[in-house]
């Protein structure tokens, strides 16, 4: 440790007391309030003690701990209101996704994760400006480019709003359309000053997979338990549209983790696990999910080492080609029970087939016509599409249709047009090429699997972008976020990239 960071530590164990002291009081102040608001409710004349113990945890605890919690709690959690039941667990999950002013009595119409974040970057700002050495200590730092890519990517969002602004555009619509992206960028940064390495990434992985799992089992207990106990219930699905990433990711992480370290530990938990996975992406009725996991694992069928496991399954799939071309041909136009995953595969392209589809073709087409308008800058964040073709009315259901289209990429281009675009997309392009060397450079099954994993995630966010509104899906924060941090930390540490060298004064 240098001679300036020690020198540090004294005033900041002095500040800590200060702090932990000063939160005492304030907390016992709260709780004497909230019994009195309260009407002696326990709930609210412990919820002074509880926020203040999460304060205490954010503020002086190593800043992976919050970040880690917040990632599981997020995923796995599911929220009120938003899938066809409410586990007893989803109030928490409502704190954290929706905003405030629904939850709590606070005039806070944000929600309770970006209070999250904002109080993490008080901290890391805090702690980079005082010298605390919390958060460096063993911490792989991030790729000079990685944070250079992510600061592109806030100004496009910025510049981008400014132009919609300068045409007049509707402000309140411009945060809706680019608020949950920037929570993306702003968590990527968090996490990679946060994680200290392939260890904590490790761990992050495992609780991603946790938290997969998690969902699956809810997903087949609202069909198999809720559903047939409310025959009223309306919607085929289980469980929320944004969760098919966290299924996706889930899957293909198990997939990749036997592929590149094949053993009896990593078979038994494929064999036990992807069959649960399975019935939750199948039980939540989400046509994208599938599309999602077979790009990723396209990609990795590119990006991977030849091996055994790899000529094996090509093999495979080679001898059984012309049985799965037969099986499409023959269950293309049959309403037969076998043949449900030919009839899902039509669906996802065939507007004649599926009214939903349909309906997607002609918001790409009005998207297209308003692309042409400004193809270099388009019309900027708050400005609608341009409903050239009239679409069936949805309104009534979602009134902000016209600023959140269903193809998120399509979208993009037409408010960002084609250099607005590339600045958005900068945080991911990055990414991508930090991940794909550090794949070839990585010393370890462990770090190939990770650096993976990152294109692997970007790749099934940008499906989830151009099939249903992924650029605002919530879920993309806890998933994309640390996806681009582990690309920029992993780069340095296997030397895909070069680490600055910082010298050190010494007073």
């Amino acid at each position: 440790m240098s001679s300036v960071a020690a020198a540090a530590l004294p005033s900041a164990g002095l500040s800590r007391a200060a702090a932990f002291a000063s939160l005492t009081v304030l907390t016992s102040m709260a709780t004497v309030a909230a019994i009195v608001y309260g009407n002696g409710n326990v709930i609210i004349a412990v919820a002074p003690a509880v926020l203040a113990i999460a304060l205490g945890v954010l503020w002086f605890a190593p800043m992976r701990i919050p970040v880690l919690t917040v990632v599981f709690l997020s995923l796995a959690l599911d929220v009120t209101q938003e899938g066809p039941w409410n586990s007893p667990v989803a109030g928490l999950g409502a704190l954290l996704a929706s905003n405030l002013n629904k939850t709590l009595p606070l005039p806070l119409a944000i929600p309770g994760v970006v209070v999250i974040l904002g109080l993490l970057l008080a901290v890391h700002t805090h702690r980079t400006l005082r010298r605390i050495q919390t958060d460096n200590l063993g911490r792989v730092p991030a790729a000079s480019a990685s944070t250079l890519s992510l600061a592109t990517s806030i100004l496009a969002v910025l510049g981008l709003c400014a132009v919609g602004a300068k045409a007049g555009g509707d402000m309140r619509m411009a945060k809706i359309q680019v608020q949950t992206f920037v929570a993306v960028l702003l968590f990527a940064y968090l996490v990679a000053r946060a994680m200290r390495g392939i260890g904590d990434y490790r761990v992050m992985g495992g609780l991603i997979l946790a938290a997969a799992c998690i969902k699956s089992v809810y997903a087949i207990y609202v069909i198999k338990v809720v559903r047939p106990a409310f025959e009223s219930m309306n919607g085929a699905y289980s469980t929320t549209h944004g969760d098919s990433m966290l299924f996706a990711a889930g899957t293909v992480m198990l997939i990749v983790w036997f592929a590149e370290r094949p053993s009896l530990r990593t078979g038994v938990c494929c064999a036990v696990l992807l069959p649960l996975l399975a019935l939750g992406m199948f039980y939540n009725y989400r046509r994208l999910v599938w599309v999602e996991v077979v790009a990723a694992l396209l990609l990795y069928w590119v990006t991977s080492h030849r091996s055994k496991v790899k000529r094996f399954v090509l093999y495979v799939v080679l001898a059984s080609l012309p049985l799965g071309v037969g099986y499409i041909a023959a269950g293309w136009n049959s309403s037969a029970r076998i043949f449900a995953p030919v009839r899902t595969f039509r669906s996802v392209g065939d507007s004649e087939y599926d009214s939903s589809t349909m309906y997607r073709d002609l918001e790409n087409y009005n998207l297209l016509a308003t692309l042409r308008v400004n193809m270099l800058l388009g019309t900027g964040f708050g400005h609608p599409f341009n409903e050239e073709v009239t679409l069936p009315s949805i309104a009534s259901v979602f009134k902000e249709y016209r600023y959140m289209p269903h193809n998120s990429l399509l979208g993009l281009w037409a408010y960002s047009g084609a250099l607005g675009f590339s600045g958005l997309m900068a945080a991911l392009v990055v990414a991508v090429y930090l991940a794909a060397r550090t794949y070839r450079l990585a010393r370890g099954a462990d770090e190939r699997i990770v650096s993976f994993m990152a294109m692997g995630i970007i790749v099934i966010y940008l499906v989830h972008c151009w099939g249903d509104i992924g650029f605002s899906e919530r879920k993309s924060i806890f998933l994309l976020g640390p996806a681009l941090a582990a690309a920029g930390q992993l780069a340095v540490a296997t030397g895909a990239w070069r680490a600055r060298a910082v010298t050190r004064v010494r007073g």
